[in-house]
């Protein structure tokens, strides 16, 4: 059988008002788990507020990269679809946010995740999600159903869930464009190895202005 297609295009788009297609576009790959991944994304959320007139053509695009050194990793990215898929990009956002930007994101590390479960972990994010108002009850209910497994079967079955596909297309981009290393930063379509999650709002302003 072919491989399965996207049904859109690949990446998640922050929300922007220009009307005209963008002249300068910059995909960021990132994982949920990640602590430079945490701190180069709050430094573009300001880029992304202070060149918004600055930079009027500017798009950002966020690309997920799931480590598996990190077993809990796919789970933060299968809720962060899942979330884009019941409640849209808005909320994925305000997922992103409560991950990267507001320290949420150690919760999940190797050492506070080891003794629990896929379930647990998925029950945790998402009760949390709730109370920051990133998701309503009714829609945290249908993203767990979401990211839910069938068990009991007569047979074994690894066939997943509803977000697995969502998923494995995420990791097929990132792979078909050799992007291994998280964050990597891509601008206007060619990797620009210089940016680094240390760098300062000033510094990635005057790197997207020499463009």
């Amino acid at each position: 059988m072919p491989p399965q297609l996207p049904t859109r295009v690949q990446g998640i788009r922050f929300p922007t008002n220009a009307k005209d297609l963008p002249s300068l576009e910059v995909e960021v790959f990132l994982d949920f788990c990640c602590p430079f991944s945490a701190k180069i994304y709050k430094t573009i959320m300001k880029v992304h507020d202070a060149a918004s007139e600055d930079l009027k053509g500017l798009q950002w695009v966020v690309h997920l990269v799931p480590q598996p050194w990190h077993p809990q990793s796919p789970i933060l990215h299968e809720v962060g679809l899942a979330i884009r898929e019941v409640a849209g990009d808005d909320a994925f956002f305000a997922y992103a946010d409560l991950i990267f930007a507001d320290g949420l994101q150690t919760n999940y590390f190797d050492s506070e995740t080891f003794e629990m479960t896929r379930k647990g972990i998925y029950e945790k994010i998402l009760d949390q999600a709730k109370t920051a108002g990133v998701v309503s009850e009714e829609q945290a209910a249908n993203v767990l159903a979401f990211v839910g497994i069938e068990t009991g079967g007569e047979e074994p079955s690894n066939a997943g869930n509803r977000a697995t596909g969502l998923l494995k297309l995420c990791v097929k981009f990132h792979r078909i464009r050799a992007i291994h290393v998280t964050p990597t930063v891509l601008v206007n379509g060619i990797e620009a190895p210089d940016v680094s999650s240390g760098w300062s709002v000033e510094q990635f302003v005057e790197k997207l202005r020499g463009v």
